[in-house]
C-alpha cells in the first residue's frame, strides 16, 4: 500500500509544469507587437511617398511591395522562370530620395532564377520583369534587409527604393 502511495504521489509530482522564475521587475514583452508597430510605421512613410509622387501609377503587388514600370517591353511575353540566368542592374535609394547604391557602382548582376540567395524582394521584382524592362519598386524592410539592414549604407527597418532593369533573361539548360 505504501508503495502505491508513493508511485501515485510520484506521478503527481511529475505532471506538475513548471513556470520560469523572473525577477520581480521583470516585464514580459511582446515581440510581435514591436514589430507590428515597424510594420504600420513603414507603412505610412510609403503611403506618404506614393501620395506625393502620383505622377508614378504604383501597383500593390499581392507580395507587400509597390511598383511601377518605367519601360515595358510588350514584343516578348518571357518572364523568368526556375533556373533561368538574369543578368540586371539596380539601384537603391531610401524613401527621401537620397541615393545609397547607384547602378554603375553596383554594376551588372547575374542571378539563377530560384538557385541563389538575393533579398526577398529583389527575387520576386525579378519574376514580373522581362527582358528590356525596367521597373521601380517600393519593398518595406521585411522585404529588404530586415531588422539588420546591409551592415553598409542601409539601415535596420529602412524601406527601400531599388529601380532595377534587366538586361537579358537566358534559359538554362540544366
Amino acid at each position: 500500500m505504501k508503495f502505491l502511495c508513493l508511485i501515485m504521489i510520484t506521478m503527481l509530482i511529475s505532471c506538475n509544469t513548471n513556470e520560469p522564475r523572473y525577477p520581480l521587475n521583470y516585464t514580459k514583452s511582446d515581440n510581435s507587437t514591436i514589430i507590428s508597430q515597424i510594420i504600420i510605421e513603414q507603412n505610412k512613410k510609403i503611403d506618404n511617398y506614393i501620395s506625393k509622387n502620383l505622377e508614378n501609377n504604383y501597383l500593390n503587388s499581392k507580395k507587400g511591395f509597390f511598383y511601377f514600370f518605367q519601360k515595358t517591353n510588350n514584343l516578348s511575353a518571357k518572364k523568368p522562370e526556375f533556373g533561368d540566368i538574369i543578368t540586371f542592374n539596380y539601384s537603391v535609394k531610401d524613401l527621401k530620395n537620397n541615393l545609397i547604391y547607384e547602378e554603375d557602382l553596383v554594376g551588372d548582376q547575374s542571378y539563377i532564377m530560384g538557385k541563389q540567395e538575393i533579398i526577398t524582394g529583389l527575387r520576386e521584382a525579378l519574376q514580373l520583369l522581362k527582358n528590356g524592362e525596367i521597373a521601380t519598386f517600393i519593398f518595406p524592410s521585411y522585404k529588404a534587409y530586415g531588422i539588420y539592414g546591409d551592415n553598409n549604407k542601409i539601415p535596420p527597418n529602412s524601406a527601400i527604393i531599388c529601380t532595377i532593369k534587366v538586361k537579358s533573361i537566358n534559359s538554362n539548360q540544366n
